[in-house]
């Protein structure tokens, strides 16, 4: 299980976004973490993940809503 968090230093918050699930035959060399990076706007976290089963994927992931 990888999960996804936003985490803000100076106040030592934690805003958990998900969980994902790395199917048994993603470890060791051939593992797909999640390599979270940010949109141009910074109001969404692009992911790649193989949580759903169809191999490696990228999730458009919305934060707009946990930003201050």
């Amino acid at each position: 299980m990888q999960e996804l968090y936003l985490y803000h230093i100076p106040t030592d918050r934690r805003v958990d976004l998900g969980k994902f699930l790395s199917p048994e035959g993603y470890k060791g060399e051939w593992r797909c973490d999640l390599h979270p990076r940010y949109s141009p706007d910074g109001q969404k976290i692009i992911i790649d993940s193989t949580h759903e089963g169809n191999g490696r994927q990228m999730y458009l992931v919305d934060i707009s809503n946990v930003l201050p």
